[in-house]
Protein backbone atom coordinates (compact mmCIF):
# COMPACT_ATOMS: atom_id res chain seq x y z
CA UNK A 1 0.00 0.00 0.00
CA UNK A 2 2.72 2.72 0.92
CA UNK A 3 4.50 1.64 -1.97
CA UNK A 4 1.58 2.48 -4.37
CA UNK A 5 0.76 6.13 -2.78
CA UNK A 6 4.28 6.43 -2.93
CA UNK A 7 4.68 5.60 -6.82
CA UNK A 8 1.27 7.69 -6.77
CA UNK A 9 2.80 11.00 -5.17
CA UNK A 10 5.88 10.89 -7.69
CA UNK A 11 3.69 10.02 -11.08
CA UNK A 12 1.78 13.58 -9.42
CA UNK A 13 4.81 15.51 -9.02
CA UNK A 14 6.60 14.58 -12.25
CA UNK A 15 3.01 15.73 -13.73
CA UNK A 16 3.15 19.30 -12.19
CA UNK A 17 6.41 19.50 -12.50
CA UNK A 18 6.12 18.83 -16.68
CA UNK A 19 2.94 21.60 -16.60
CA UNK A 20 5.06 24.03 -14.55
CA UNK A 21 8.17 23.91 -16.56
CA UNK A 22 6.28 24.06 -19.49
CA UNK A 23 4.34 27.17 -18.03
CA UNK A 24 7.02 29.08 -16.98
CA UNK A 25 9.47 28.34 -20.23
CA UNK A 26 10.86 32.02 -20.90
CA UNK A 27 13.37 32.44 -23.89
CA UNK A 28 12.95 36.30 -25.01
CA UNK A 29 14.85 35.75 -28.51
CA UNK A 30 11.71 33.62 -29.35
CA UNK A 31 9.99 37.08 -29.32
CA UNK A 32 10.80 37.58 -33.18
CA UNK A 33 8.28 36.63 -35.47
CA UNK A 34 4.33 36.88 -35.66
CA UNK A 35 2.24 35.35 -32.96
CA UNK A 36 -2.13 35.31 -33.37
CA UNK A 37 -4.36 35.68 -30.44
CA UNK A 38 -5.47 31.93 -29.49
CA UNK A 39 -9.33 32.77 -27.98
CA UNK A 40 -11.16 30.11 -25.15
CA UNK A 41 -13.29 27.55 -27.05
CA UNK A 42 -16.66 29.17 -27.70
CA UNK A 43 -16.36 32.72 -28.67
CA UNK A 44 -18.06 33.34 -31.68
CA UNK A 45 -17.11 36.11 -34.00
CA UNK A 46 -13.45 36.97 -31.96
CA UNK A 47 -12.14 38.08 -35.25
CA UNK A 48 -8.34 37.83 -35.53
CA UNK A 49 -5.12 39.35 -33.79
CA UNK A 50 -1.71 39.07 -34.92
CA UNK A 51 1.16 40.94 -33.65
CA UNK A 52 4.66 40.53 -35.20
CA UNK A 53 7.32 41.78 -33.47
CA UNK A 54 10.32 43.14 -35.30
CA UNK A 55 13.69 43.47 -32.66
CA UNK A 56 16.00 46.57 -32.99
CA UNK A 57 18.29 45.65 -30.12
CA UNK A 58 18.05 42.53 -27.23
CA UNK A 59 15.27 44.29 -25.25
CA UNK A 60 13.30 46.44 -27.99
CA UNK A 61 12.00 47.18 -31.16
CA UNK A 62 8.76 47.67 -33.19
CA UNK A 63 5.51 45.58 -33.42
CA UNK A 64 2.61 45.46 -36.00
CA UNK A 65 -0.31 44.76 -34.74
CA UNK A 66 -3.13 43.41 -37.04
CA UNK A 67 -6.54 43.26 -36.34
CA UNK A 68 -9.39 41.86 -38.42
CA UNK A 69 -13.09 41.64 -37.03
CA UNK A 70 -16.54 41.73 -39.30
CA UNK A 71 -17.68 44.99 -37.36
CA UNK A 72 -14.54 47.11 -37.98
CA UNK A 73 -12.83 45.38 -41.06
CA UNK A 74 -8.79 45.16 -41.32
CA UNK A 75 -6.68 47.54 -39.17
CA UNK A 76 -2.90 48.01 -38.53
CA UNK A 77 -1.04 49.98 -35.99
CA UNK A 78 2.51 50.72 -35.35
CA UNK A 79 4.00 50.83 -32.35
CA UNK A 80 7.36 50.58 -29.94
CA UNK A 81 8.28 48.07 -27.16
CA UNK A 82 10.35 47.17 -24.59
CA UNK A 83 11.28 44.10 -22.77
CA UNK A 84 12.73 43.73 -19.41
CA UNK A 85 15.51 40.84 -18.52
CA UNK A 86 11.80 39.40 -15.89
CA UNK A 87 9.51 39.41 -19.04
CA UNK A 88 8.07 42.84 -18.72
CA UNK A 89 6.42 43.81 -22.03
CA UNK A 90 5.56 47.46 -22.77
CA UNK A 91 4.01 48.37 -25.82
CA UNK A 92 3.57 52.22 -26.97
CA UNK A 93 2.73 54.51 -29.47
CA UNK A 94 5.31 55.78 -31.83
CA UNK A 95 7.09 59.26 -30.88
CA UNK A 96 4.31 60.89 -33.20
CA UNK A 97 1.56 58.64 -32.34
CA UNK A 98 -0.61 60.39 -29.67
CA UNK A 99 -2.86 57.98 -29.35
CA UNK A 100 -3.48 55.50 -26.27
CA UNK A 101 -5.24 52.46 -28.43
CA UNK A 102 -3.73 49.77 -28.33
CA UNK A 103 -1.10 49.75 -25.25
CA UNK A 104 0.26 47.09 -23.63
CA UNK A 105 1.64 46.77 -20.33
CA UNK A 106 2.03 42.75 -18.81
CA UNK A 107 4.83 40.29 -18.11
CA UNK A 108 5.00 37.29 -20.64
CA UNK A 109 5.19 34.03 -18.39
CA UNK A 110 5.69 31.40 -20.88
CA UNK A 111 7.69 32.37 -24.37
CA UNK A 112 9.23 29.94 -26.70
CA UNK A 113 9.38 28.46 -30.15
CA UNK A 114 5.64 28.35 -30.42
CA UNK A 115 3.63 29.83 -27.57
CA UNK A 116 3.28 32.70 -25.34
CA UNK A 117 1.35 33.78 -22.49
CA UNK A 118 0.54 37.29 -21.45
CA UNK A 119 -0.40 38.11 -17.80
CA UNK A 120 -1.19 41.05 -15.44
CA UNK A 121 2.24 42.06 -13.98
CA UNK A 122 0.01 42.99 -11.16
CA UNK A 123 -2.31 40.07 -10.07
CA UNK A 124 -0.79 37.10 -12.57
CA UNK A 125 -4.25 36.83 -14.05
CA UNK A 126 -4.07 35.20 -17.76
CA UNK A 127 -4.85 38.21 -20.26
CA UNK A 128 -3.71 36.02 -23.76
CA UNK A 129 -2.60 33.15 -25.17
CA UNK A 130 -0.78 33.09 -28.73
CA UNK A 131 0.70 30.46 -30.85
CA UNK A 132 3.80 31.89 -33.23
CA UNK A 133 2.25 31.37 -37.01
CA UNK A 134 5.41 33.02 -38.84
CA UNK A 135 8.89 35.02 -39.06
Amino acid sequence: MIKKISFVLIAMLALCSCNNEEDSTYNSAELVGVWQKEYDDGIADAGVVRYTFHPQTTNSGTVDIFTSDWAAGDTTVYRNYTLTDTGILQIVPKPDDHSEALTVYCQIRALNSTRMTWHNAETNEELARFKKIGF
